[in-house]
């Protein structure tokens, strides 16, 4: 006698139990409470190679979870779609042609043992775990890099996958160069290197705190990571290099250096202070070259906004060059202000031609040298430029040019001496001549 689905009313044959349409119990003592597919027998029972026998879904998930390799095989065998479908369980069959299709099998089998009508104590999903759960690297110093291992657990079955990141740019993974984010997937668990960098710790009060982010197809989990990283005071030195011991922060340093600027300049100007910045991890306000005497305190004040820069000045607004090729020339900038304050400045060329000399502090106003060899381009005007860079950030763009003569210089030999530069200003007029007798006489071994 057939009988009829209580749900879809389709009919079913006499010894079905369920409906092969929507799965509903046919029996009445069978739809009296949950419906647990996963202990429902198969029709026909699966045997694995070591002969363990599947006789519901709670134990083929069971056993595809201990014999995960060969539970892979029968995938890329094809085994799979037809037994699920001998089952009935045409979308099952589907399932497994489609995942087949991936390249990394465990990803695919997982797919597939995720579509299980298995009991959750029997089948349980993917779930995230951190060991450790905090990482306290307590006090680290700024420089020195320190390296722990972050372990990933799956405290479920299947495949877990996701990645890993850094929340901040002193955690990264590996090495110093490693990257900051890796993906990875296991069954078990995932072990993972962290590395702290030491070029990005900073001193302070209140220590760093950082994390790390786990995020999976089972949760999402971070790992807090806390650092202590202790403020090394200004060093001890001589008697009278001592004005600036035991300060703590820069502003310290600026009180201590107000009360003391001449003995605080030769600090300054020796680098001390910028190397006490590094040691705690620090970037040092002042950019581009140092200061002389008291202009090195003026820039440390000025960066750190507490006086007001001093009005520039520039006394040229033009350089014109004008030589033969290889003809070395020069002329000087000056940079200067009104005002009773030192003046520094840097400056750079955007040409390889023209190069810049060191600056010469003088109080309130900084020379710089421009020096120029003349390119073997006869007969061209070259253009360029010449940025200078002084108090405050205060830039100025000079123009320059260099005429080449169409007559090239013949340098005489000087036994390896260094040439002088010539000043254009004070170039004298050219004798080719007497040139030419000379480097012919030299040549030849005579003096002149």
């Amino acid at each position: 006698m057939l009988r009829q689905c209580p749900g879809c009313s389709r009919v079913t044959p006499a010894d079905a139990f369920y409906c092969y349409f929507d799965c509903t119990p046919l029996l009445k003592d069978l739809q009296t409470g949950p419906l647990r597919l996963g202990s429902q027998p198969f029709p026909t029972i699966l045997y694995f190679s070591d002969g363990t026998a599947c006789a519901n879904f709670n134990q083929l998930a069971l056993t595809c979870d201990n014999r995960w390799d060969e539970a892979k095989s029968l995938l890329v065998d094809g085994i799979w779609p037809t037994f699920f479908a001998g089952l009935g369980r045409l979308d099952l069959a589907a399932v497994a042609r489609q995942v087949a299709k991936e390249p990394d099998l465990d990803r695919a089998l997982s797919q597939l043992l995720e579509k299980f009508p298995a009991d959750p104590e029997y089948l349980r999903p993917p779930k995230v775990s951190l060991q450790p759960a905090v990482e306290d690297l307590g006090q680290l110093t700024p420089g020195t890099d320190k390296k722990f291992e972050l372990v990933v657990v799956n405290q479920g079955m299947l495949l877990l996958h996701g990645t890993v990141s850094s929340g901040c740019d002193w955690l990264v993974f590996d090495n110093r160069t490693g990257p900051a984010q890796k993906v990875f997937q296991t069954r078990n668990f995932f072990s993972v290197q962290v590395c702290v960098l030491g070029s990005k710790l900073r001193a302070g009060m209140h220590g760093m705190q950082g994390e790390i982010i786990v995020e999976t197809n089972g949760g999402v989990a971070t790992l807090p990571v806390r650092v202590e990283v202790p403020i090394r005071p200004f060093p001890q030195g001589s008697y009278a290099n001592d004005v600036l011991a035991g300060a703590r922060t820069p502003r310290e340093i600026a009180v201590k250096a107000r009360e003391h600027p001449r003995e605080a300049a030769i600090l300054f100007e020796q680098g001390a202070v910028k190397a006490w910045y590094a040691t705690n991890g620090w970037t040092y306000p002042v950019e581009g070259s140092q200061g002389s005497g008291k202009g090195a305190v003026q820039q440390f004040f000025e960066a750190l906004g507490l006086t007001k820069p001093p009005v520039l000045e520039i006394d040229t607004q033009y350089l014109a060059f004008k030589g033969r090729i290889g003809e070395r020339l020069s002329k000087r900038l000056t940079i200067s202000t009104p005002e009773a304050k030192p003046v520094y400045a840097q400056a750079r060329s955007d040409r390889d031609w023209a190069t810049i000399g060191p600056p010469k502090y003088m109080g309130n106003k900084v020379k710089i040298s421009v020096d120029v060899v003349v390119p073997p381009q006869p007969g061209v005007m070259l253009h360029g430029q010449v940025i200078v860079q002084g108090n405050g950030n205060q830039q100025f763009v000079v123009p320059m040019s260099v005429e080449v003569d169409e007559v090239p210089v013949i340098h005489p030999v000087n036994d390896g001496a260094p040439a002088e530069v010539v000043s254009v200003e004070e170039r004298p007029e050219p004798n080719l001549w007497d040139q030419a007798v000379d480097w012919v006489s030299r040549m030849l071994g005579n003096k002149r």
